[in-house]
């Protein structure tokens, strides 16, 4: 799917953009050298309002100390769950996709599992299953399943971009929204180097492709 959400430079793009997308609207700071966004306070949901969305600038310029920003400005899409995936190179098995529980409850719930790359929709479907959050994904006390034949393509897909790009030595998308409806990345960092180690056969090391 085409890219959700409009970079922004200044209060009236941001309030134009806003408008154009329709509001709620989801307001974060893009700057690379910015960390722990959330914990700072430079992510906003739910913004409902022009009014609302200059005073989260603002907020933003004091935070930050500067008046000088860009802003993704993304659609809210409401009621939701929170996956992490990722990809780290391991010198002996190669490529690595983990699964996770999203958000900044990552590091504090330790629920995740890791998949040797190329995977399969069955791979995917299994580690999916694996989570202590996998009762949340398929719906909990009258509360509807999310998309998760979306999380699994996304996850195969994953794996499969890795393989073919040897470069990408590092890759987090947290949180991949998930809704009724779609799986949604939101927030995506990636690494690329020269690739470090290979094969016999002079390419970088990998599993065979699944039958």
């Amino acid at each position: 799917d085409a890219p959700l959400g409009r970079l922004v430079q200044t209060r009236t793009q941001a309030v134009a953009a806003a408008g154009e997308i329709g509001y709620p609207v989801v307001a974060k700071i893009s700057d690379s050298s910015v960390v722990h966004k959330t914990e700072r306070r430079l992510v906003r949901t739910g913004l409902l309002s022009s009014s609302e969305l200059e005073a989260a600038i603002s907020e933003f310029e004091a935070e930050l100390g500067t008046d000088r920003w860009r802003v993704l400005l993304q659609p809210d899409l409401g009621t939701h769950m929170e996956i992490a995936l990722g990809v780290v190179r391991d010198p002996g098995f190669g490529p690595l996709v983990m699964v996770a529980s999203g958000g900044v409850a990552t590091d504090v719930m330790e629920d995740r599992v890791f998949l040797l790359a190329p995977v399969t929709a069955l791979d995917a479907a299994r580690a999916i299953r694996s989570l202590r959050i996998w009762p949340l994904l398929n719906g909990h006390r009258g509360a509807g399943p999310v998309d998760v034949e979306g999380l699994e393509r996304m996850i195969v897909a994953l794996a499969r971009l890795v393989v073919d790009v040897p470069e990408i030595v590092e890759l987090d998308l947290n949180p991949v929204i998930m809704t009724a409806h779609r799986a949604a990345c939101v927030d995506v960092k990636v690494r690329v180097a020269e690739v470090a180690w290979r094969g016999d056969a002079g390419v970088p090391r990998r599993l065979r492709s699944p039958v």
